[in-house]
């Protein structure tokens, strides 16, 4: 009996011991593990949740999360750094200079690096269009040239310049009520400008049709009251001429609606670990599954109408999605088959085109805005420069038609935009993971390593960090397109919208794109596919907005803090709008 009692107290203390040790091994794993010679939060290291506690504080203090990862730069003095992201996560890494960053972009995305769970975040809302897919996946070729003729010029200038311009007349309409009805007295403009983003590439996708979008309606029911005398509905709730007016907001409509929750989702997709997980989840929501159902049903619809015409010759292509059917038909005609205009091959390619064009540019129109009430000199400038490049407009007293702003560019209007986009880039970093252990600034990365490539922060907006020429790899400076690698010599810090603009034989300075780094459309293989109708569209509304308008803030409401979304704008853009006479 005794001998039983020793050998099972001997078993227990046995299974105790393996259970602490299995415990203890755990939540050794558990921790981080920094990789070697890169610097890191020390403190971080020895916390299970890694910098998640400090990241929690950031976000709780309404600061943007993603503004964080650029500040580790400079807080550990490296273009190099590692971060923490929480328990049994290996590190990740954040890339923040130019050249290198330009380089992994342009010369090893697909060959060193893949998209990794970023391709996983955009399958759960877009399937099948390029940006759910590796560079090397063999249908990543045949998904942009689904919709390679929407970004040449022909088309640009044809079809999207003409209904970009009537949105943005129609924005100029709702504000010039807004700013009489206000009194002198500020409003807050970002629903307005994240309805006009919509409707801008709507109308460029589809059409609006007779009805219009929701800024045309917008403005239908404010004029109503602003017609009858009708100030019932207009908040005045304090006596303070800077407190801010509050307009009656009509409903929006069901496909902006359903746009908006599905690139929530997509959002919060790219803030999980796993988000295939997230969307398997999150597509169980009814009003996610109903969102799809709205906006996928209205492309669907859109084809049906136009299939008749372009099949028959009757009807050239009059918006984004009719360039997309004729090269469905040609291709079926060619290939002797049935064109395939439901496949979804066909249908995620423009859904990417909507969510693509919807948030950034409602994100940096509202950084152009908030920088134009922040500079009213340069503000100013950029209206005298508008007056000299479109001197028959100025002269006669009306708005520049959409052949002129397609005809001639205002340089100082280009160096403008360049600026703000440098300044305040919408997205901050680009996620890449390594494919094979590789090395970056001279340190080696394992496999399926993470790492954040920054788009703004050091030699871009922040004097650059000193890296060993030695630690590069040949190409980050033998393909080069700009004339130096930062801006520490120009007041990186600073707007400086002449940084961009040079001297000439004629009489004024030309626009330099070269003149210096930015990567506010990424770069290489996976840029930005819309950055040509971006600037397009930021050209067009811009210089109608300064023709028609001056911006003003005040004081109380010249916060820079920004607020994350797909894209990073301004928490608020709460500004005064003064209407400019030229009669």
């Amino acid at each position: 009996m005794h001998q039983e009692n020793l050998s099972y107290i001997s078993a227990v203390v046995t299974t105790a011991v393996l259970l602490v040790a299995c415990s203890y091994f755990v939540i050794q794993r558990a921790y981080p593990r920094p990789l070697a010679g890169i610097p890191y939060n020390q403190a971080s290291a020895k916390r299970l949740f890694g910098d998640g506690p400090e990241l929690a504080e950031y976000t709780q203090k309404g600061r943007s999360l993603r503004t964080w990862f650029v500040d580790q730069a400079e807080r550990h003095n490296s273009a190099i750094t590692q971060i923490f992201l929480g328990p049994f996560s290996s590190p990740a890494v954040v890339v923040s200079d130019y050249r290198e960053v330009n380089d992994i972009l342009s010369h090893r995305d697909g060959v060193d690096f893949k998209r990794g769970t970023k391709v996983d975040a955009f399958r759960g809302v877009i399937p099948h269009a390029f940006p759910a897919m590796e560079t090397f996946d063999p249908e990543f070729r045949g998904s942009r040239n689904i919709a390679r003729d929407l970004m040449t010029p022909s088309v640009l200038h044809a079809v999207n310049a003409p209904r970009i311009y009537d949105v943005a007349c129609h924005l100029l309409d709702l504000w010039g009520v807004k700013s009489r009805l206000a009194g002198g007295r500020p409003f807050d403009v970002s629903n307005d400008v994240g309805e006009f983003a919509f409707d801008a590439v709507v109308s460029a996708a589809f059409g609006l049709g007779p009805q219009g979008g929701d800024i045309k309606y917008q403005h239908e029911q404010l004029a109503k009251l602003a017609c009858n005398n009708d100030s019932s509905s207009i908040s005045k709730a304090d006596h303070d001429t800077d407190f801010p007016i509050s307009f009656p907001a009509a409903p929006r409509s069901a496909k902006l609606d359903s746009l908006r929750i599905d690139e929530e989702s997509l959002r919060q997709s790219f803030m999980v670990p796993w988000p295939r997980l997230y969307h398997f989840f999150n597509s169980l929501r009814p009003s996610v599954r109903a969102a799809r159902r709205i906006l996928r049903g209205y492309v669907a619809s859109q084809i049906i109408k136009a299939v008749p015409g372009l099949r028959d010759g009757t009807q050239n292509p009059q918006c984004a999605l009719d360039y997309v059917i004729q090269r469905e038909l040609r291709a079926a005609a060619t290939a002797g088959r049935t064109p395939a205009l439901a496949d979804p091959r066909i249908l995620d390619p423009i859904y990417a085109y909507l969510i693509a064009g919807h948030d950034t540019t409602m994100a940096s129109l509202l950084w152009l805005i908030r920088r134009l009430v922040a500079h009213p000199a340069e503000q100013d400038r950029l209206r005298e420069s508008l007056k000299v490049t479109y001197p028959e407009a100025w002269r006669e007293r009306r708005l520049p038609t959409v052949a002129e702003l397609i005809k001639v560019h205002s340089p100082y209007m280009e160096a403008f935009i360049e600026e703000t986009l440098r300044c305040d880039t919408p997205v901050v970093n680009v996620l890449v993971v390594t494919r094979h252990d590789t090395i970056v600034l001279g340190h080696r990365l394992p496999r399926d390593t993470r790492v954040f490539l920054s788009l703004t922060g050091a030699s871009l907006t922040r004097p650059s960090i000193p890296v060993a020429e030695a630690d590069r790899r040949a190409t980050s400076g033998a393909y080069s397109t700009v004339s130096r690698d930062n801006w520490d010599a120009a007041a990186p810090e600073e707007f400086r919208p002449e940084r961009w603009l040079k001297e000439s034989r004629g009489t004024m300075p030309v626009f330099d794109a070269s003149a210096g780094p930015g990567l506010a459309f990424s770069a290489g293989n996976r840029g930005c596919w819309g950055k040509r109708l971006g600037y397009l569209e930021l050209r067009i509304v811009l210089a109608l907005l300064v023709w028609r308008f001056v911006f003003g803030i005040s004081d109380k409401f010249s916060s820079w803090e920004p607020i994350d979304s797909l894209a990073i704008s301004p928490k608020h853009c709460i500004i005064k709008i003064r209407e400019i006479s030229y009669e």
